[in-house]
């Protein structure tokens, strides 16, 4: 007969009570959008057990390497395990997956094998059978899609491809720039042209979302049968 053993917190032998336990503890997790890899560190470092950043430029996600992998910095690569560099089964580390599209890596996931809807019907009416268990290990407890849907040009293609990747429990955390006069003189006259933090023409006044907006999106994902059972939105 197998034992059942406490879990212990790794420095005086005591076993660990959830409180105890980081925020992420166990959980993977995806981050929409990367870029140089602040958010993606953030996961890892509050315990999630896999998290995998993936960034339509190639050029940030080699920033975020080198700004997460230095020397000293405690975080674990998952890039030379051997898997392919798509591969989104990592454990206990951070995967980066630069020059795609959340669209493609849903498209990569899934293979292509059975329409989205119906897999992930399928796993939610019977999660322990062994192919279920194969399928709900390689998804997410958590997608962050934070400050990216006002730069893609179909937010709803976005949401709808990362709800697909999420497990049937899990969770989707959406942020956008809300669309006001205050967010053009800040995020455009200020940032852009006054201070010159980022580069003229980042931003789209037109391209920002209001929070009704943002909420519609999400809820025609949700009738469509394709997200997770929570999910969690906010704007500047």
């Amino acid at each position: 007969q197998q034992q059942q053993h406490p879990r212990h917190d790794g420095h005086n032998g005591t076993p660990a009570s959830p409180s105890s336990l980081p925020l992420l503890h166990g959980k993977r997790v995806l981050d929409i959008g990367c870029g140089g890899g602040l958010l993606t560190e953030s996961m890892a470092r509050l315990g999630a057990s896999s998290v995998v950043g993936v960034d339509a430029s190639s050029h940030v996600v080699e920033v975020a390497k080198r700004h997460s992998f230095h020397s000293g910095s405690g975080l674990r690569s998952c890039d030379d395990d051997g898997d392919g560099e798509n591969d989104t089964t990592v454990e206990n580390g951070i995967r980066y997956i630069g020059g795609m599209t959340v669209e493609e890596l849903a498209n990569h996931h899934w293979h292509y094998s059975q329409p989205q809807r119906q897999r992930r019907r399928r796993l939610s009416e019977n999660p322990s059978s062994e192919t279920n268990n194969r399928d709900n290990h390689e998804l997410f407890d958590v997608v962050t899609a934070l400050e990216i849907i006002e730069h893609v040009p179909d937010p709803t293609s976005l949401l709808r491809s990362a709800v697909s990747l999420l497990r049937p429990d899990g969770i989707l955390f959406v942020s956008t720039i809300n669309r006001t006069w205050k967010s053009y003189g800040m995020a455009i006259v200020a940032a852009e042209y006054i201070s010159g933090k980022v580069p003229v023409g980042t931003h789209d006044w037109n391209r920002f979302w209001s929070p009704d907006e943002v909420e519609r999106m999400v809820c025609d994902v949700e009738h469509g049968g394709d997200s997770g059972s929570g999910g969690a939105t906010g704007h500047e």
